[in-house]
């Protein structure tokens, strides 16, 4: 078996576990009981567990998640984990142990194994770019709102296959997160200069209203040929919607305003510079280039030449503080227009670093000795790390997109074309057979499900980025409750759908829902009971194709009916055994009164007709 999966697990002295060993199914494993019966204990055993090997792929001898005190088995001296592995046809195993406070027990925990195995993963990623998925989803995984604002970082790497893996409530943010990121990539692949100035025509507009501010305030007297440019900026649209024409517009008005300045003498070559790389932005940047930041290229000659220009005019004593400040706002957006293709997380991080030396009356960072050693490196960082997301995400056309929608769309085939859409402010649409949703309008358990799926999917995408077909990648699921929020349709099909969308992981899941049993083979079901507060389970003897009544009662230990509904029947059929005929026939009448046609009574009155027919 090359696939990993987990064999076994031995659990000792943990919440209500006592001794506990259980052999895993390759495919599915599904635990059940009641409430308190140690369904999330047997969960939670494995996400600790597992978190070591995680991080352990993630940085050599990291540590895991441990056993906390408060899980040690009241008055008893530790607890202990030990999981059984099996990947590429090798056992691997190892052991956690947690000493109860003021105990010293000659056990420690065993890890080299879990070492061992992470070292064939960050092999495996070194060769083939492959890594098992592993990830818990636990109970609180509910999408309160589904927000594809970025929050966290920016990054694409196939280690990003781990980020909140184990951490609950945050892995759907992650997923909102990571969806926008790739849509914003993929957006501004078919995107041209011109249509990104079209569709930042307000952002655009109100700073470039800024800087006439500005600019006007540095003028001491009307200026007709001035106060003309100014109003075809208020009225031109086509300023707007072609990028050869704002900057041209804008290199006319900042030359204006340092011929009009009183001081323009003592800011001539700053001026001049400013509106050479307005100038300049017209042919620069295109697309995104590495040469745009390469060594000697005309992007970094231009900073460099700008900022050694504020280093000497900043020494003046007498400074035009308007002027100033327009050097510096020009400067900027200067910057983001020349990179309009940086994402926006780029942008803001672009902008932030340049604001942290916005110079005032007396600018103290600009006086500062290498400067320009200091900054072009920041900005070089910020551009490249976005050039290397962008190959990332470029390198498959988009096919961890496209995994998404397609799980999505092959476990639920009415809900197609999951997207961002950014006006008024960004939010996800998804088509629900002919209408269009945005996410946030779905019910609970239909956001819940699309989400769980789209977030499976993209972690197999990311952790098999080269794979024709990623949804075959391997991987350790485990879900808590996953019949959470689920209408009994969907409880149905949920997990023969994951079987069939994801064939190569290996499920835990835990759930209450006949409707998710009645699809489920017995052998794959632990019946989990919890007597004297030590767990035990047993498997299911009936499961598959069973109708809900008897899962309820076979499996769950529920009465399919209300207890007195229940005595009543039975009353019927032992009048019916009696011969008392007449009395079953009154009884029978009462509860059609009371709950309308039953089989039950159906059945009821064909006895009843017999025994009277044949008079026995």
């Amino acid at each position: 078996m090359n696939k990993l999966k987990v064999r076994n697990i031995n659990i000792e002295n943990f919440r209500s576990v006592k001794n506990l060993s259980i052999d895993f199914n390759e495919n599915l494993n599904v635990f059940v009981g009641i409430n308190g019966s140690g369904k999330t204990t047997i969960l939670d055993t494995l996400s600790i567990s597992l978190s070591w090997l995680v991080n352990r792929i993630l940085r050599q001898n990291t540590s895991g998640s441990h056993i906390s005190e408060t899980d040690i088995r009241n008055n008893t001296l530790f607890s202990s984990i030990e999981l059984v592995l099996l990947s590429k046809g090798i056992h691997y195993n190892w052991r956690l142990i947690k000493s109860a406070r003021g105990t010293n027990i000659p056990e420690k925990s065993s890890l080299n194994e879990v070492s061992e195995l992470a070292s064939v993963y960050k092999d495996q990623l070194e060769n083939k770019n492959e890594l098992p998925v592993i990830v818990y989803y636990p109970v609180n995984r509910v999408v309160e709102k589904a927000s594809p604002e970025i929050f966290g970082k920016e990054s694409l790497y196939i280690l990003d296959v781990y980020e909140n893996a184990l951490g609950g409530k945050r892995n759907y943010q992650s997923f909102f997160e990571w969806f926008r990121i790739q849509d914003d990539i993929l957006n501004e692949k078919s995107m041209s200069r011109s249509k990104w100035i079209k569709q930042k025509k307000s952002w655009i507009r109100n700073r470039v209203r800024k800087l006439l501010k500005i600019m006007t305030e540095s003028l001491n007297e009307s200026d007709k040929e001035f106060e003309y440019l100014l109003k075809r900026f208020e009225k031109d649209e086509m300023i707007y919607e072609e990028p050869s024409f704002l900057f041209h517009e804008l290199s006319r008005l900042i030359d204006m305003v340092g011929m009009r300045s009183e001081s323009h003498f003592k800011y001539e070559k700053i001026f001049r510079d400013l509106e050479f790389m307005f100038h300049k932005m017209g042919r620069l940047s295109s697309e995104f280039r590495d040469d745009l930041i390469g060594e000697g290229g005309r992007y970094e000659e231009m900073i460099v030449r700008l900022i050694k220009d504020f280093k000497y005019i900043f020494r003046e004593e007498e400074l035009d503080h308007n002027i100033i400040i327009f050097f510096w706002e020009a400067f900027i957006f200067a910057n983001l227009i020349s990179l309009w293709w940086l994402s926006e997380k780029s942008q803001r991080s672009l902008e932030q670093v340049l604001r942290k030396y916005k110079p005032e009356i007396k600018p103290p960072f600009l006086y500062k000795k290498g400067i320009v050693e200091e900054l072009i490196p920041v900005i070089k960082r910020i551009i490249r790390n976005e050039i290397q997301q962008k190959n990332s995400a470029y390198r498959s056309e988009g096919q961890e997109l496209k995994t998404v929608k397609q799980a999505i769309e092959q476990f639920l085939p009415e809900y197609s074309s999951l997207r961002v859409k950014r006006i008024p402010r960004p939010h996800i649409l998804i088509n629900k057979g002919n209408e269009t949703f945005n996410l946030n309008q779905l019910s609970d358990g239909e956001k819940n499900l699309i989400t769980l799926v789209g977030d499976i999917a993209r972690r197999l995408a990311i952790a098999n980025p080269y794979a024709k077909s990623p949804l075959k990648g391997e991987g350790i699921i485990i879900i808590d409750e996953i019949d959470l929020h689920l209408h009994p349709s969907w409880q149905r099909i949920i997990v023969p759908q994951l079987l069939n969308v994801f064939p190569n992981c290996q499920f835990f899941i835990s759930t209450h829902s006949p409707q998710v049993l009645n699809h489920i083979k017995p052998e794959n079901i632990f019946l989990l009971n919890n007597k004297n507060n030590e767990l035990s389970y047993s498997k299911a003897v009936e499961s598959y194709g069973k109708n809900t009544d008897r899962i309820l009662e076979d499996l769950l230990g529920v009465d399919a009916r209300p207890t007195e509904l229940k005595k009543r029947l039975h009353e019927v059929f032992k009048l019916i055994q009696n011969m008392e005929l007449t009395k079953a026939k009154d009884l029978v009448e009462v509860l059609y009164n009371s709950i309308g046609e039953d089989p039950e009574l159906v059945k009821a009155r064909v006895l009843i007709k017999r025994k009277e027919a044949i008079g026995k």
